[in-house]
């Protein structure tokens, strides 16, 4: 659903849009760990990026022959897109984070359906940017020589956090549904 929303929006030159999936939290989960270090950045890209990308932009698959490491470099920076969408999901309960690169624009939105409050889902935001600085940093320069155009760190300061105010699901079992809604709806 993403990769078509992402293809359609570049196809129309409208907005280009990094997917970042829902790895981040899942990977940072199951390693049990506290700290975002190489490891947990190889198990994301390996969840991410490890599989051939669908898409209908010739510019966004990988050139010759495929590996995870080509498919993250083509995708680029984060930040050099106009939007990252991130998905989480603690405890069988899917939320969503689209981070809202454009100049004047400056935001993380957060679209929760389920009852998690505010602060929770704010805490949530903090560890997604983290998660991106470390992946740009650790990663993507470190690891892949990448030259990163934009040095600095995103965070609050940076990226204002909005509630973008979901519609609450009725039952305990869509909440993967509305998380792919609402950033469908943010970024059309």
């Amino acid at each position: 659903a993403i990769s078509n929303i992402q293809d359609d929006q570049c196809i129309y030159n409208l907005k280009i849009i990094f997917n970042a999936g829902p790895y981040a939290k899942v990977c940072w989960t199951r390693l049990r760990t506290l700290r975002m270090d190489r490891q947990l950045m190889e198990n994301f890209v390996s969840m991410t990026f490890g599989e051939v990308r669908f898409t209908r932009i010739p510019d966004f698959r990988v050139p010759g022959r495929f590996s995870k490491e080509e498919n993250a470099r083509v995708a680029g920076d984060p930040l050099d897109h106009d939007m990252v969408v991130l998905f989480g999901n603690d405890n069988n309960h899917w939320y969503a984070i689209v981070l809202d690169n454009r100049i004047g624009q400056k935001k993380a939105i957060y679209y929760d359906s389920g009852s998690y409050s505010a602060r929770l889902m704010r805490e949530r935001c903090n560890f997604h940017l983290d998660f991106i600085n470390k992946y740009r940093t650790v990663y993507l320069r470190d690891t892949l020589n990448v030259a990163l155009q934009q040095h600095q760190d995103i965070s609050s300061t940076t990226h204002r956090y909005v509630d973008g105010e979901s519609a609450r699901q009725k039952n305990g079992f869509d909440c993967g549904v509305f998380a792919l809604a609402n950033v469908e709806g943010y970024i059309r």
